[in-house]
């Protein structure tokens, strides 16, 4: 009975997935360069800080999933976390600006580095802009 079970919830699962799944929209994730942003010209330590990250879609096929953030020691790398989904009707033309919030609490009283991600050169590699913010007590 047990086997009969399992044979069963395998061939469910194996329709559920299947690619022709038309419920199912298709979708890969994409980084996007960060446009603009605001930081204070200083942080308070263990105050939460709303800062604002603009970014441009470059289709109406992007949506923001999110912040790409990554920590090591008191540099922050920020980028926007994108999906893109993928259908034949997406109108790719750059979208008006979009903003989302990037909350941020300083957690030591040293100044922190925040590396926006602003895209790749001609050759491939990374470009940043790097915005050094104080920490006062």
């Amino acid at each position: 009975m047990k086997k009969i079970v399992l044979i069963f919830a395998g061939i469910f699962l194996l329709v559920r997935c299947s690619p022709g799944d038309e419920n199912n929209p298709k979708f890969h994730l994409e980084l996007l360069p960060v446009h603009s942003s605001t930081f204070p010209t200083q942080f308070t330590k263990d105050v939460e800080y709303e800062i604002p990250i603009q970014f441009v879609r470059p289709s109406n096929c992007h949506v923001f999933e999110g912040f790409y953030y990554d920590k090591s020691l008191n540099t922050r790398t920020v980028a926007i976390q994108s999906s893109v989904l993928e259908q034949g009707n997406c109108i790719v033309t750059p979208q008006p600006p979009s903003t989302q919030i990037l909350r941020f609490k300083p957690t030591t009283e040293t100044s922190y580095i925040f590396k926006l991600w602003k895209g790749v050169d001609a050759s491939g590699a990374d470009i940043y802009e790097e915005i050094t913010i104080p920490v006062i007590p």
